[in-house]
């Protein structure tokens, strides 16, 4: 069942983005704390660290992108040397195929340290735990966007 929940969430995900280009994709409405950019990068980089912790051997947080897309960070954290919007596009691709291709694996791990949030009193202490949250933090991510995406288009 949770392959099936990443499929749909990516999919409509993938279709609320494709016709955003870098322009609007980098608008931040003047009441919002970010903009459409930097909450798909944000996904995709907590995402990472939620189903897998490591990327090619690297801790996910310790990773270029984390600079620009980790929790506290915003728009304002941006010089250029960001991806662009199409290459997180690309990434988002990618990054379902990865997921679909270790899920089962990564289900019966634990993680090398908890995740807490303590904030909402969330302790994760292995990848099944973390998986599960991943959607939840997909979707809530992915509500962003499209309301993002709808102030935007309100704005032309």
């Amino acid at each position: 069942m949770i392959r099936e929940q990443f499929q749909d969430s990516y999919n409509l995900l993938k279709k609320h983005i494709k016709d955003i280009d870098e322009e609007k994709a980098t608008l931040q409405p003047a009441i919002a704390n970010n903009n459409i950019k930097w909450q798909l990068g944000h996904l995709i980089l907590l995402n990472d660290f939620l189903v897998f912790e490591t990327i090619n051997g690297q801790k996910v947080l310790e990773q270029s992108a984390a600079k620009y897309f980790l929790w506290g960070t915003s728009p304002i954290n941006f010089d250029g040397n960001e991806p662009s919007f199409d290459e997180l596009k690309v990434l988002l691709n990618e990054q379902l195929d990865r997921i679909f291709n270790s899920l089962e694996k990564q289900l019966e791990k634990d993680r090398n340290e908890p995740i807490v949030l303590k904030d909402v009193d969330i302790v994760m202490n292995n990848f099944n735990e973390s998986i599960h949250f991943a959607i939840i933090h997909t979707n809530r991510h992915f509500g962003q966007i499209v309301l993002l995406k709808s102030m935007i288009s309100k704005l032309d």
